[in-house]
């Protein structure tokens, strides 16, 4: 991977308020860290930076860190950077000092080259099962991403970790019996019959009115044939049984009576 050279300054000052003055001024501040030196605090032209970063061909950025005039520069990846989440500004930038004859570990991306044969003849879709693969090996070696050939992938197939050829002075360190991409089928959604939704839109109504006219009218003839026929037969046996006798009893005695009085 080609190494940048990007020119940086050591900062002393810290705080917010530094911080603040500082990025007004159109730098950024920022970190070298590694593991023969100690952390440095450093700033640097934010101009450059965003150039550096809309150039890059990958995602892993090597650089050449000049903080004085006369350094040969400091060997360093470029780590983490910070934006802010409304101005998309860059806020802060973190490097990882590396050695030129030290290997380390870091995360590649992987780029599948050609149109299976899944895709191009049965419409299957391809698919990234891992979008990155750990590698290790010397800066020098580094490798922009790494392509997978999936031309001869088709329909239910797929390609391995343990399949993929690495480039020269890169080990890969992720589990070879893992999956990395693969072709599917296409998912198709059935469409329903126009008859048979009918008949299921229909069905609840039928069912609906059913149970409105057994449950609700059979508790009505109920009412009025039980009920309703209790009240008129104990209305009809009152008068008929104590209204009736009395009416009855009373009129003819007092009616026998007094004139039998008046005779004698």
């Amino acid at each position: 991977m080609q190494q940048v050279e990007l020119k940086a300054t050591p900062r002393n000052e810290a705080g917010r308020n530094k911080v603040k003055h500082l990025r007004r001024q159109g730098q950024v501040p920022g970190v070298v860290y590694g593991h023969h030196s100690k952390p440095q605090s450093i700033q640097l032209s934010a101009h450059d930076l965003e150039v550096l970063i809309h150039q890059a061909h990958s995602e892993n950025v090597l650089v050449q860190l000049k903080l004085e005039e006369k350094d040969k520069g400091r060997l360093a990846l470029l780590q983490d950077v910070q934006h802010h989440p409304i101005t998309r500004d860059i806020l802060h930038v973190d490097f990882h000092e590396l050695k030129e004859d030290e290997k380390f570990t870091v995360s590649v991306p992987v780029q599948a080259l050609g149109e299976p044969v899944g895709v191009r003849v049965s419409g299957g879709v391809l698919e990234y099962i891992l979008r990155e693969l750990r590698v290790r090996c010397l800066p020098k070696d580094l490798p922009e991403r790494i392509t997978v050939d999936v031309t001869n992938l088709d329909i239910g197939k797929s390609i391995h970790v343990g399949e993929v050829q690495a480039p020269p002075g890169v080990e890969i360190l992720d589990d070879k019996g893992s999956p990395l991409i693969a072709v599917v089928a296409p998912t198709v959604e059935e469409e329903p019959v126009p008859g048979e939704a009918a008949a299921e839109m229909a069905e609840p109504e039928v069912i609906k009115e059913k149970k409105g006219e057994e449950g609700e009218a059979a508790p009505a003839e109920k009412g009025e044939k039980g009920e309703k026929g209790k009240v008129e037969a104990k209305g009809a046996a009152k008068p008929a049984g104590k209204a009736e006798a009395k009416a009855e009893a009373k009129p003819e005695a007092k009616a026998e009576a007094k004139p039998e009085a008046k005779k004698k």
